[in-house]
């Protein structure tokens, strides 16, 4: 009845208006567009009711987000459902949408979300484009791959759609699938807010927040995230908003006006709100149930919507028993989905579990493992990153002795909310009101402090001073250039290289590298790449180069293959591929205080199935200059395994895969990593039957490490 009568309104004041009697379709959306949401009901009410699938998914979509409408899911659905019966890309692309994320009361159906984005992108909607590129960038229904989705971003952005202009700022803002560009980010960000795009307009606040591509200016960055949250289509902007009080970023610090946008967003339901009220009424919870109870309940929304913090602070409650009763089992479930998601919090949070023996067998190798895991990742909250350095160092590891003496007398900091998150995920969240976890943490820095006096006490100052500083390891200028290619167009494509090489580049990044990454590259990008890199090297650098994909050896030289290698003969692949010995040579030139060179392309022979002779499985032996290693991930003739056995689903080959593992370990020389890596490798490949012995070619001068 609501409903009618509301419509009525609306057409009266369309019939009285001095609007013209003849409208369309396209002025309707003409007017959805300008955010004159009235008038595009109006008209296209009567268009819809007579049959013009246009307008009916116009209104699908005015009541799939109640834009000056009363929400409602059941005319949304009815309307959109109508449309895409008469073949509509407008309505496939909002019905696919609302299946792909379990919207407006329907349960989530992902093939059928990504069969409508097809159908939608057949007809030239670019909207589905968008959603194409979103489903390839995050391995949604379909492998995982950041050049696809970037092409599908590039392709919709070109024709001037605001929502793949928003994606393109935020894969160039984080470097995801290409190499981070704040410049190309701010001009896809701002050509996507000048449409008031809601994402676009949340891209340019966290590019003005951040100072990326902008001068930093956080009164703006509030004012686009307001913006945003306007138009009611950006709930992750509430967030952000509470984020930015929370942390005082360029603000002063105030916790009301964070708590206030974070319980807006949850009336919108933004998952990352969510988490952060968890933790909120974590602070809270000591003496009020209420707070318990709500702690709880955010947390499992959080993580209804598989946001990393809310598998933290759901593992979290779990643990410490808050709004529910204590239950190891489902606190390390929740950890480890946290954990799998990238959290770092989880890291630490199940670390202390594995360092206490809660719930499962009291392990300090394991404890060790897992902070070391979190203190990588530099959005690990200063809290928790207090306690896995003062953990680790209990335990036999850095950081050094004058940190924990300037750190002994005071509390730990309060907690801030992470500055950085991507448009789709979750920033992790900390627990700053875990009392017990505190007074343990003062305790033993307090003993620590006392170590320490006593030993000053007994030793010549200087002497001590000089011993401290010997340990310390500086790091020189760190660059590293990262390429994976899988996509190749005449020999046989790889799955695991692309993979391979966003997961080096991630770890590299936070071990303190400024990394240069490409996916699925052609011979013209290959080498421009392999110029850049060259150029942006100076004296005394520390460089790393790691190249996933096909290689070959023509007589003792070994060749690197970009995508679109033809190699109809020899003479041929010598000219369209990259000679391996040149790049040596180059970080050689540029005087590179220490360079390593990874190449992870023994693979079988790329050719073997075209029918051309040319190579054979793996690489020559090669040699290294002074200050470089090398490194292959298998020996001359033998081939690199990509996994073990069919059961296997790790997303990484073998070698790639203990790489990760063991380049995070501090305080380890590099040469000895490397050495290590080969030993695993070695194993492991014996365990299947096959022979894979990593080849290390080491000239290097002194000792180098990847982590302090």
């Amino acid at each position: 009845m609501r409903n009618t009568l509301f419509k009525a309104v609306l057409f009266l004041v369309y019939l009285t208006s001095n609007h013209c009697a003849f409208a369309d379709s396209a002025s309707a959306w003409a007017a959805f567009h300008k955010g004159n949401f009235q008038q595009a009901f109006a008209d296209c009410v009567g268009l819809a009711e007579r049959g013009d699938a246009s307008c009916q998914a116009l209104l699908g979509s005015l009541y799939k987000y109640g834009n000056n409408v009363p929400q409602d899911n059941t005319q949304s659905l009815n309307w959109l459902n109508k449309s895409v019966e008469a073949g509509n890309p407008t309505a496939q692309e909002i019905l696919g949408d609302t299946l792909l994320n379990g919207r407006n009361g329907v349960e989530k159906n992902i093939p059928k979300a990504y069969e409508l984005f097809m159908k939608a992108s057949a007809k030239g909607n670019t909207y589905a484009d968008n959603q194409l590129g979103v489903m390839h960038r995050f391995g949604i229904h379909v492998n995982q791959n950041s050049a696809e989705a970037v092409r599908y971003f590039q392709s919709a952005a070109n024709k001037g759609n605001p929502a793949a202009q928003a994606s393109l700022a935020d894969v160039y803002r984080l470097g995801d699938g290409v190499g981070k560009n704040p410049d190309l980010a701010f001009q896809w960000a701002l050509k996507s807010s000048e449409q008031k795009w809601p994402a676009g307009l949340n891209q340019l606040g966290l590019l003005f927040r951040d100072g990326i591509g902008v001068r930093q200016d956080s009164e703006k960055a509030i004012s686009l995230f307001k913006e945003a949250v306007a138009t009611n289509r950006s709930p992750i902007s509430y967030s952000n908003l509470g984020r930015m009080y929370l942390a005082g970023t360029g603000i002063p610090v105030n916790r009301t006006e964070a708590r206030k946008w974070f319980e807006a967003g949850a009336k919108v339901n933004d998952g990352d709100s969510f988490a952060y009220l968890s933790d909120i009424h974590v602070q809270l919870s000591k003496d009020s149930p209420a707070d318990q109870a709500k702690a709880f309940e955010y947390a499992s929304k959080a993580a209804a919507q598989n946001r990393s913090g809310g598998f933290n602070m759901l593992g979290y409650v779990y643990r410490e028993g808050i709004g529910t009763p204590v239950d190891y089992p489902k606190a390390i479930v929740n950890f480890k989905r946290g954990i799998e998601l990238g959290n770092p919090n989880s890291m630490a949070h199940l670390g202390v579990m594995h360092e206490k023996g809660m719930g499962v067998p009291q392990s300090n190798a394991e404890a060790l493992a897992l902070f070391q895991r979190a203190l990588a990742n530099p959005l690990l909250s200063e809290y928790n990153k207090k306690i896995a350095e003062q953990t680790v160092s209990k335990m036999g590891g850095k950081p050094e002795a004058v940190q924990l003496a300037a750190t002994a007398t005071s509390k730990p900091a309060e907690v801030k909310a992470n500055p950085t998150n991507a448009q789709t995920t979750s920033a992790p969240i900390a627990n700053s009101g875990d009392d017990k976890l505190k007074n343990e943490l003062l305790d033993r820095l307090e003993k620590m402090q006392q170590q320490l006096t006593a030993l000053q006490a007994s030793s010549n100052t200087a002497t001590l001073n000089t011993a401290i500083t010997n340990q310390k390891i500086v790091f020189a200028n760190r660059k590293a250039l990262v390429i994976g290619n899988d996509k190749y167009k005449n020999v046989s494509e790889l799955k695991n290289a692309s993979s391979d090489a966003r997961a080096i580049a991630t770890s590299l990044n936070g071990l303190g590298y400024k990394v240069s990454i490409h996916i699925d590259i052609d011979e013209k990008t290959f080498k421009q790449a392999l110029r850049d890199f060259k150029m942006s090297i100076q004296g005394g650098d520390e460089v790393l180069v790691f190249f996933a994909g096909h290689g070959v050896q023509l007589g003792a030289t070994n060749y690197l293959l970009p995508t679109d290698i033809k190699g109809d003969n020899e003479e041929q692949v010598k000219d369209e591929a990259i000679q391996l010995q040149r790049i040596l040579d180059d970080l050689q030139e540029r005087k590179a205080k220490f360079s390593l060179a990874i190449i992870d392309a023994c693979r079988d022979n790329p050719f073997k199935g075209s029918g051309r002779a040319l190579g054979g499985r793996g690489l020559a032996p090669t040699t290294a200059a002074t200050g470089q290693m090398v490194m292959f991930s298998a020996g001359s003739g033998q081939q690199a395994l990509d996994k073990l056995g069919q059961n296997d689903q790790d997303k990484n080959g073998l070698f790639t895969r203990i790489l990760l593992k063991e380049m995070n370990k501090p305080g380890v020389p590099v040469d000895r990593i490397l050495r290590n890596v080969r030993n695993e490798v070695v194993t492991l490949a014996k365990s299947v039957g096959h022979e894979q012995t990593p080849a290390l070619y080491d000239q290097a001068v002194g000792e180098f490490y990847f982590k302090n």
